[in-house]
């Protein structure tokens, strides 16, 4: 390996060099693990939902301002069936799932407007068919989530910090080469 005398040009881009390298490892050090880059996050969030089959049927529910629509399909086709019976329990809420002229069915109580863990059993009987489905629906609160994200100044503040710090560092080797001349 060639040594260089520590005056030359040459000893001291390669100090600058390693400064700089050492300057890059501290700023990796600062970056965040989300890889965002403050990319703005989507707008709206996915409504909650339950989905449940079996061999015979698929069932979906999607809950919107306190009211979940259900949508029911052949488990193997895929093919939508209106005119089933769809009934439900949720605690202590039963009832029947209303059909709708668009081929869906509309279920409303009131624990479907809260934040919460609902468990569902549905039974199905849609012409000589009958099964019963059972399943969990999350409904999250939407602002627990916002209240849950880390802020984002820290990740700021430490690029601030690490490019101040290559300014000082470039500022002092400059001044330093100035002198030696």
């Amino acid at each position: 390996m060639t040594t260089f005398p520590p005056n030359t040009f040459i000893a001291r881009l390669l100090r600058s060099f390693l400064t700089t390298l050492v300057c890059t490892a501290a700023m990796s050090s600062f970056a965040s693990d989300d890889h965002d880059h403050g990319a703005p996050a989507p707008a709206g969030t996915a409504s909650p939902r339950i989905q449940v089959h079996s061999d015979l049927f698929e069932l979906v529910g999607v809950v919107d301002k306190g009211r979940m629509t259900v949508y029911l399909d052949r488990y193997a086709t895929n093919e939508p069936i209106a005119g089933a019976r769809i009934d439900y329990e949720s605690g202590t809420d039963k009832g029947t799932a209303q059909p709708q002229a668009d081929g869906t069915y509309q279920i409303a109580f009131a624990a479907l407007a809260k934040p919460g863990d609902l468990p569902f059993s549905f039974t199905v009987a849609a012409g000589p068919d009958t099964d019963l489905l059972a399943g969990d629906l999350d409904i999250h609160d939407p602002h627990a989530h916002a209240a849950d994200a880390p802020p984002r100044w820290p990740q700021w503040l430490g690029y601030a910090l690490a490019a101040a710090l290559v300014l000082a560092l470039a500022t002092f080797a400059a001044r330093r080469y100035r002198l030696k001349k």
